[in-house]
């Protein structure tokens, strides 16, 4: 299991207050896009958690190619911070149940659903300050850790 530095876990506080407060604002201000008409994909998919998804899934394309390439190092802390900005996005914006759910039972599965968009920030601001600092092991370590979390939201919520 990767260490969390002190200054992450201190970041983590903040970063709820910062997803509650975008999650008060106008939502068409949060989206990663604002302003942007989001299209109904072939497999009847829309809206601001799957477009904060299909920037998370970009970002996660091109940061593999740049995580041993010194040279791009700021295209690729910016291509983190790009991810967190869509990660806050979708914490906002939880799936609906594959099944119906009870009161508790829903409200269990928004909030870890939330929980896990939180957990997936807080990766990626690792992982930004991995490539900020030239560390391409800790980055690579810290993209395999994202990879593990998307696998397991997937199959949780999808």
């Amino acid at each position: 299991m990767i260490q969390r530095s002190k200054l992450t876990l201190l970041a983590l506080p903040g970063l709820a207050v910062l997803a509650l407060a975008i999650h008060s604002a106008d939502p068409s201000s949060a989206s990663p896009r604002a302003g942007a008409e989001i299209a109904v994909d072939d497999d009847g998919e829309a809206g601001p958690l799957h477009e904060s998804m299909e920037v998370i899934q970009k970002g996660m394309k091109g940061i593999r190619k740049m995580l041993s390439k010194p040279e791009q190092k700021d295209a690729a802390v910016k291509l983190c911070q790009e991810m967190q900005a869509a990660a806050l996005v979708g914490f906002q914006h939880p799936p609906e149940p594959q099944t119906e759910l009870d009161g508790d039972a829903s409200v269990d599965f928004s909030a870890d659903f939330r929980k896990r968009m939180l957990t997936v920030c807080s990766t990626l601001v690792d992982l930004e300050a991995a490539l900020a600092k030239g560390d391409a092991d800790a980055a690579k370590t810290i993209y395999r850790t994202l990879g593990k979390q998307k696998k397991e939201g997937h199959d949780t919520y999808l």
